[in-house]
């Protein structure tokens, strides 16, 4: 986690009542928490959002002008934010209406008034956690798709001069793949080495302070804690898992499809169903290309589809394997400027192009979408006879 990032965490007050946000400022200014923006009148949050967004939100509900209600829904609206904000609520109205009218708003934890002062600092420390995750994790992902996407533009643009003979554009094609793969190990050690060892260790941490508490409430709360923590070490192995499948190398190419597959069940995704028949294992660059193809379209389909069955179909015909995603979704006009994923679907295709075989899209809107592609099993000959 970032050196620092508690105390210079930015936290705005929201509050019509002065003498709460009074409170509020002086426990949290106590606390070595210096970055504090308060505010009595909500109609000022959007101007000092726009100034500089803040880390965590403290917010009333009941509020003259514009109610914490409000303030949600247009944070809401923020959809341009890499990660928002957490918010947390204190109020007096304790009712189960609004409780779950705020959170489903899109608070992320609710504290009723009186509220006691060691509960609210856990809760603000648990979600400032929660949110430094968040931003790492996203950190993370755009330098991976800033590399990888660096490292197919620099391997493309050499691919234009060796496209003399197909033997050189399938060996610049297995290049591709072994730079690709590695740069995604050498990431998932970076995130295996960073993020998860100090994630873990603050799991230990935590692990002796609760020890220490003998408060009931205050144990509970930590366990809420250390529930969150180890839910973002989750997600991290989870990123892991997927920038370096092991049973790819390890068992192959449909072994690799099915743990991906127990993967998207773990985690909510639409059912999927995998059916293959495979003579004999690909070599390893195609089924490396095969397996980000499958990889790149079931996160087509889990990110825009809203389908309820995916059919994954993989089987070879000698010469090469092919592979199939089916989808019963919302799909899309393939003539569209706007197709949802679209680089997605450019980087399976050239994926595909490179290693000597080819990808092709169908959909409708209404209809569901498919993609199919077929990869050789060795470098095409032809035009280097004679």
């Amino acid at each position: 986690m970032r050196d620092g990032s508690f105390a210079q965490a930015r936290i705005f007050i929201v509050d019509d009542e002065p003498a709460n946000v009074r409170i509020l400022e002086r426990l949290l200014g106590q606390e070595g928490f210096v970055n504090l923006v308060t505010m009595t009148d909500p109609r000022e949050f959007a101007a000092h959002h726009e100034a500089a967004p803040p880390d965590l939100v403290l917010l009333d509900l009941l509020m003259p002008h514009v109610s914490g209600f409000e303030v949600l829904t247009w944070l809401a609206g923020r959809t341009e934010a890499a990660v928002r904000p957490p918010v947390l609520v204190l109020t007096a109205d304790a009712t189960r209406e609004t409780r779950e009218r705020a959170l489903a708003g899109g608070a992320m934890d609710f504290v009723t008034k009186p509220f006691d002062h060691l509960e609210v600092l856990l809760r603000v420390r648990n979600l400032l956690a929660r949110h430094f995750l968040e931003l790492d994790l996203w950190d993370h992902n755009r330098v991976l798709e800033s590399r990888v996407a660096g490292r197919t533009r620099e391997l493309q643009e050499s691919l234009d001069h060796l496209r003399e003979t197909s033997r050189e554009r399938q060996d610049l094609a297995r290049r591709l793949v072994t730079a690709q793969e590695e740069e995604r190990r050498r990431i998932a050690a970076d995130v295996h080495n960073g993020p998860v060892q100090t994630v873990v260790a603050l799991g230990i941490r935590l692990e002796l302070l609760a020890r220490r508490l003998a408060n009931p409430e205050e144990r509970a709360e930590m366990e809420r804690i250390r529930a969150t923590l180890a839910d973002a070490l989750t997600g991290l192995r989870t990123l892991m898992v997927e920038l370096r499948p092991l049973a790819l190398g390890r068992d192959g190419l449909e072994a690799a499809l099915r743990e991906h597959q127990a993967r998207m069940k773990e985690t909510g995704g639409p059912a999927v169903s995998l059916v293959a028949d495979l003579r004999s294992e690909p070599p390893a660059e195609a089924q490396a290309v095969l397996f980000r193809i499958a990889q790149e379209a079931l996160a087509n389909v889990r990110k825009h589809a809203a389908a309820s069955q995916v059919t994954v179909t993989l089987a070879d015909d000698g010469e090469g394997a092919k592979l199939s995603v089916r989808d019963d979704g919302r799909g899309f006009d393939l003539a569209s400027p706007a197709v949802p994923g679209h680089l997605g679907l450019a980087t399976m295709h050239e994926r595909a192009t490179m290693a000597g075989g080819w990808c092709r899209f169908e959909s409708a809107p209404g209809a569901g979408a498919t993609v199919t592609a077929w990869v050789p099993f060795a470098p095409a000959e032809a035009g280097l006879t004679g």
